[in-house]
């Protein structure tokens, strides 16, 4: 899908809000179309050549040719529907894109479990689910982007979303290739036991990751439309101490808590989850803040940045696994996300601050670090529920206290 996409529709965002007429913004996004179209049928064709070679690696056989052709369709669908997909998002319609993704995803469901029960049809029918889903999203996308969607096509826009869109690819490659890779390394240095404990503590810290999701849906639009704007500086501050105090707030808490959610959703067997789940939620503030402060290489158009970010990440990753492996155990595991994440922060949004000249970081966030730290240590040590729930009250309170100060429900704020 990456190599589809190569992120052409992120530079559809950041050209989006400076063309003024809509003849410039058909000429822009159809361009970028004929691009994902071009790049979309090269990817397939590489694949239907490379069938074999693709199928011995990750079946060992090739039994699922079929499934494998019908993965082709779907894929080329899905690249196209994608970029489609985000148009509705720059064009302020939020709530029409939240609605065909409701409802393609209502009839992916749907059809998957019509072919799988009704029909029998197995891995096809999964596959042939998505072909529906796909389908929906794509032609009710286009529908609702008509306007902007035609064979006005400049080579001058071509060139600009290239030179945007280019540098981020192998970022985004490496992004992808590198959460299984980091699986395998895992396998490679620690037992199967802890490969279990990381898995659950994954999942239980995805509720962060879904936050991650929504504000990266709400804040690209938001950052490409307003970032030239007098007041963009004022409205990023406050943005981005809001999102700190909560995603703070959020990782204490769960960590806090995480022994009983190992204790009732999962088993007694997944209680040392509790570190991992501690390093993972830490992971998960740097990433969100990361989004929300290291946007200078997209709006200056330095999208090699990001690249090089993610190459810095990777290394230190490998770095740690080489050196710490044998001696930290589950900290071992929990530093290989935690640095490079802080690295690849660090990086990003200082370099954002320098360039626009304004300062995003809050004194308090060194606070809530060390209560955070201090969290970790509490649950690894396997603290008294009082003392750590005691803890969370005092966080929650303080949020709340932010919150109710914010409206002026209370006092004055400061």
């Amino acid at each position: 899908m990456y190599t589809c996409n190569l992120e052409f529709y992120t530079a559809i965002g950041k050209f989006f809000y400076e063309k003024k007429s809509l003849l410039e913004k058909k000429i822009l996004i159809s361009s970028g179309l004929f691009l994902t179209i071009i790049f979309s049928i090269i990817v397939v064709v590489l694949l239907i050549l490379n069938k074999n070679v693709v199928l011995r690696y990750f079946f060992n056989d090739t039994v699922y040719t079929y499934e494998y052709y019908v993965s082709l369709i779907w894929l080329f669908l899905a690249a196209i529907g994608t970029y489609v997909g985000v148009i509705p998002r720059y064009n302020n319609q939020q709530k029409i894109f939240v609605v065909i993704s409701t409802v393609s995803l209502f009839f992916r469901v749907g059809s998957t479990v019509f072919f799988i029960l009704v029909l029998h049809y197995g891995i096809a029918g999964v596959l042939y689910g998505h072909i529906v889903g796909s389908i929906i999203s794509l032609l009710t996308n286009i529908y609702v982007t008509k306007k902007y969607i035609g064979l006005n096509i400049r080579w001058s826009e071509i060139k600009n979303i290239a030179s945007f869109s280019f540098p981020l690819v192998p970022g985004v490659l490496l992004i992808g290739l590198w959460q299984p890779f980091s699986r395998d390394l895992i396998s490679k240095y620690y037992s199967i036991k802890y490969i279990g404990l990381l898995s659950f503590a994954v999942r239980i810290a995805s509720v962060l990751e879904i936050i991650n999701y929504g504000i990266r849906f709400a804040w690209t639009p938001l950052l490409f439309e307003n970032h030239e704007k007098e007041n963009f500086k004022t409205d990023l501050l406050k943005i981005s101490k809001i999102v700190g105090h909560l995603s703070f707030s959020s990782a204490i808490i769960l960590t806090l808590i995480s022994p009983e959610i190992c204790r009732y959703v999962g088993t007694p067997e997944y209680e040392k989850s509790t570190i991992l789940i501690a390093f993972l939620a830490f992971t998960s503030v740097f990433e969100i803040l990361k989004t929300i402060r290291g946007f200078g290489p997209l709006i200056l158009k330095k999208t090699y940045l990001l690249t090089l970010g993610e190459i810095g990440g990777i290394c230190s990753a490998l770095i740690i696994i080489y050196l710490f492996s044998d001696s930290l155990g589950l900290f071992g595991i929990g530093l290989l996300f935690l640095i490079p994440s802080f690295l690849k922060y660090l990086f990003l949004s200082f370099y954002t601050q320098y360039k626009i000249k304004i300062n995003l970081q809050e004194n308090i966030e060194i606070l809530y670090s060390i209560i955070l730290i201090i969290s970790i240590a509490l649950v690894y040590w396997n603290s008294s529920i009082i003392v750590r729930y005691f803890l969370v009250f005092i966080v929650a309170a303080h949020i709340m206290k932010k919150y109710l100060f914010s409206k002026g429900l209370i006092g004055k704020k400061e």
